[in-house]
């Protein structure tokens, strides 16, 4: 099999089942992975427009609009009107930040336990080409 070809058969294969997996590490916190992503990219990035998070997440506004209710509801987030009353910034309320450090220790873990038999040297490789693949994606879509 060519080494592309190999490549994306086995992202493909460990895709859907981490994603099951991290699917059941959040669902006591009644989330999925894109409502944690969301909360992800806030806890570390800071408050941020709904726009913004929206474009960063490459979802669509109804959509995300969808996820804020849904993490508001669930008392994780706050929404403030921006300087234009049309922007609405969303932030982590204290509930919030308490859930993603949880959060965070067991994704942490199983990450961890995942990669025990992968030096680190050829982690930072696999990081590297999957940012690089990320990027020459996002380049074709513009």
């Amino acid at each position: 099999m060519k080494p592309h070809k190999q490549l994306f058969n086995e992202y493909i294969a460990l895709y859907r089942p981490y994603l099951n997996r991290v699917n059941g590490l959040l669902s006591p916190f009644h989330l999925s992975v894109p409502l944690w992503s969301v909360m992800r990219l806030v806890f570390y990035e800071g408050p941020r427009t709904a726009s913004d998070i929206s474009s960063r997440q490459k979802v669509e506004r109804p959509t995300m609009t969808k996820i804020i209710q849904k993490l508001k509801e669930l008392d994780y987030v706050e929404v403030e009107s921006g300087e234009d009353r049309r922007t609405r910034i969303i932030q982590l309320t204290e509930k919030g930040k308490d859930v993603c450090w949880q959060i965070y220790e067991k994704l942490d873990e199983y990450q961890k336990d995942l990669v025990g038999d992968v030096t680190e040297k050829d982690q930072l490789v696999v990081a590297r080409v999957l940012k690089s693949i990320s990027e020459k994606m996002m380049e074709d879509h513009r």
